[in-house]
């Protein structure tokens, strides 16, 4: 902490001489701000966070410290020097709660500030994407980036050209565990459900477990030999056919959705609609959708309306919509367990800011039950006795059906309790507000009211001097979680600002992250228990080996986003010289000569009749709306050839690298046929009598979702690999082709 540029600020605040637009003086400017609209002194600690912030980094601050305050600073200091700021927040309500609240302070320095949620009317964003500061999701503002790209206008544009700096909040959230989510948006054009999905699905309800193999790993469903045959019997067609590609995709999709994705787990139905349930928040995850036929095949399911959601014209992830902005800074909670891939993805290095007052949090080690009967009971004994101290209670849970049955459970007891959960998540800010109250028990679906503080004894700390008596608010985590950043947010929950607290960690032998990475496989015989144990484990060997399997798991599941980049880094180079290239021809900096290039006889026909300028900006346009044509047919390659890349690693080949060739060689492909493509306009143009008469291809609706895409078929591996064993590897240093050159070596190194 920077102690003496710290003393610095405070110095000028006191003294009120600071008018230039260095970072102490702006500072000192704010901090008098927020003392005079707001009756909030900042502190040292706060001061240090809105510095590393300024410069670019990323801070972790625990909860309660104030990173809403920090960030107001830092966007202060880049606004007065001429930049613009979007600070992502990690749902609309922040976004409008964090603008509203801090206003005071950007109206007192004479800085423009706004919001935008998802309902804000299109036709304001573009007076709001103006404002020196802007509060908005990143997935929002992810979705008007990809709107510009299907404009025929630039009157319609709203999303910024030119991006200068994003706070990210919460951004171990939004910048890791959401990373790799797409944005997506699709029109209308030659679309048709045949409704076949629905059909599909009622002609496997004889099929059972034996006709179909589930790969854990991939998380794929695959038929069996004997599902094969029921299938081709069913259906009277090849399976494995070119032409029966489209139905087999079909039959393991309604499979999946029916034998493995679990309601109340994985997707709640409201109001006629299926709703996904995000693996780290446990929240509904408004907008998005099941890859493929997933979606249609869990609506068949359930009997509801097959939905149509358009051709896919533009898609980006949110990693790389982040790296758009010139300069960017994170806030949260839990970052230093994931320093190393913020560095190596975001070039962010970590800054850790010490909590204002010493944190008198007791956080307690592991606790290891057999099973999760065991766990139960211990888990409803804490809260039962925390309950009958009238000490507040935090139960997070891993899933809708945990929480409801828990609740069930202890009002069994006679205890009251409040769930929070995806069935009602818009009441999420009051509930956990209240969560410090005196008696209070919530049980909630994982990290559920981030940016949201939990204050001892309610919210207006009425009764806090009782509750802190009492011990302060008890956190009971119920079970281990694929990373350990979800836990220690979850313990974060307590000890705010110097309060009291304490956090519990259950787990079981049998929990679903012990079984899939085999937690018996790592420890020897004598120490893993052959027969049903009461009560807590304290096998000290035992319990090291299950807090290794956390860490197991957040090494896989980092692997997996650094490989799931090596198949989307093409594609992103792709999308930024398409997009660029096509605001371009709508905002006059470039003029296509296709036409004269090409057709130079038909070009001054058309020139003759429609006259040079009215045809020149027809081009453009008509240019414009062959590339959005030429992206949505490189995204339906792309996605065709994600299916069965993998089995490249058969002839031993590196499936990425291949998958990249494939999509370098596409793209420039289809761009050589483009000139062909824009004659043939031309001559579609010539044979209308006014210029006006000719209709440029254009979606008369557009919807936008985001896609729940973990890269399954980048995972997948063919059946055969386990016959060959260790071949591939052994071919692949056998392959003996060249070093790639300039993208392909920087992507993949030397084979």
């Amino acid at each position: 902490m920077d102690k003496k540029t710290i003393d610095k600020i405070k110095s000028l605040a006191e003294s009120g001489g600071c008018l230039g637009n260095s970072a102490e003086e702006i500072f000192a400017r704010c901090f008098n701000a927020a003392e005079k609209t707001l009756g909030i002194t900042p502190f040292d600690e706060q001061l240090a966070a809105a510095l590393s912030l300024s410069e670019g980094r990323l801070v972790q601050m625990q909860t309660g410290e104030g990173k809403t305050l920090c960030a107001v600073f830092a966007a202060c200091l880049e606004a007065l020097n001429g930049g613009k700021v979007h600070i992502l927040t990690f749902n609309d309500y922040l976004a409008q709660r964090d603008c509203e609240w801090m206003k005071p302070i950007y109206d007192e320095m004479g800085v423009s500030v706004g919001y935008i949620a998802e309902k804000t009317d299109r036709a304001l964003r573009k007076e709001l994407y103006n404002k020196q500061v802007l509060y908005i999701t990143a997935k929002e503002a992810g979705f008007d980036y990809l709107r510009d790209f299907v404009c025929s206008d630039t009157a319609e544009m709203v999303f910024p050209e030119q991006l200068n700096m994003a706070i990210v909040d919460e951004a171990d959230s939004i910048l890791i565990d959401e990373a790799r989510i797409p944005l997506v948006i699709a029109g209308d054009i030659a679309v048709n459900d045949d409704g076949s999905t629905a059909e599909v699905y009622k002609k496997i309800g004889d099929f059972d477990e034996s006709d179909y193999d589930y790969d854990e790993e991939s998380r794929n469903v695959f038929l069996t030999d004997a599902g094969a045959d029921k299938a081709e019997a069913v259906f009277g067609q090849d399976m494995y056919s070119e032409e029966g590609a489209p139905l087999l995709a079909k039959v393991c999709a309604c499979l999946k959705a029916k034998f493995i994705l679990k309601e109340d787990k994985d997707y709640i139905v409201r109001d006629g609609r299926i709703l996904l349930i995000d693996e780290f928040t446990g929240r509904t995850a408004e907008g998005r959708v099941f890859p493929g036929e997933l979606q249609t095949a869990a609506e068949a399911k359930h009997g509801l309306k097959i939905t149509s959601r358009g051709r896919i014209m533009g898609n980006i992830a949110l990693q790389y919509f982040a790296r758009l902005y010139s300069k960017i800074a994170g806030m949260t909670g839990t970052a230093e367990s994931a320093a190393e891939e913020f560095s190596k993805l975001y070039a962010l290095d970590i800054e850790i800011i010490p909590t204002h007052m010493p944190c008198r949090r007791e956080d307690k080690p592991l606790e290891l039950y057999y099973n999760g009967e065991e766990k139960r009971k211990a888990i409803v004994a804490a809260a039962a006795e925390a309950a009958e101290a009238q000490r507040p209670v935090l139960v997070g849970t891993e899933s809708i059906e945990e929480s409801e049955s828990l609740a069930e459970e202890l009002r069994g007891r006679g205890i009251d309790c409040v769930v929070l959960n995806a069935k009602n998540d818009t009441e999420e800010a009051g509930i956990i507000a209240r969560a410090g109250e005196r008696g209070a028990v919530t049980i909630s679906t994982n990290m559920a009211g981030r940016g949201v503080d939990i204050k001892l004894g309610g919210e207006d700390c009425r009764e806090k001097e009782f509750v802190t008596r009492a011990g302060g608010l008890l956190v009971l985590a119920t079970s281990m979680r694929e990373s350990s950043r979800i836990t220690k947010q979850l313990r974060g929950r307590a000890g705010r600002q110097g309060d009291v607290g304490e956090s519990r960690f259950f787990a079981a032998l049998d929990d679903e992250i012990m079984v899939r990475l085999d937690l018996k496989s790592l420890v020897s015989g004598r120490h893993y228990p052959s027969e049903r144990v009461s009560g807590r484990i304290e096998d000290k060997v035992l319990l090291k080996e299950a807090e290794r399997v956390q860490r197991i798991s957040e090494g896989n599941t980092y692997d997996e986003r650094v490989n799931l980049m090596k198949y989307t880094m093409i594609g992103e180079k792709h999308r930024e010289v398409t997009f660029r290239r096509r605001r371009a021809l709508l905002d006059g900096s470039y003029n296509s000569e296709m036409w004269q290039q090409k057709a130079p006889k038909e070009y001054k026909r058309a020139a003759e009749k429609f006259g040079e300028q009215a045809l020149r900006e027809m081009q453009n346009r008509v240019l414009a709306a062959l590339l959005n044509e030429f992206w949505c047919d490189y995204l339906d390659y792309t996605a065709y050839l994600r299916e069965g890349i993998h089995l490249t690693q058969i002839a031993g080949r590196n499936p990425a690298e291949e998958y990249n060739i494939a999509c370098e060689e596409y793209y420039q492909n289809a761009a050589a046929e483009i000139p062909d493509r824009m004659a043939e306009k031309l001559e579609e143009v010539l044979k209308c009598g006014d210029l006006s008469e000719y209709r440029v291809a254009a979606p008369t609706r557009t919807y936008t979702y985001l896609l729940n895409d973990m890269g399954e078929e980048f995972k997948a591996k063919p059946i055969l690999l386990s016959v060959f064993s260790d071949e591939p590897e052994e071919k692949e240093e056998q392959n003996g082709r060249e070093e790639k050159k300039g993208f392909f070596k920087s992507l993949f190194g030397k084979k």
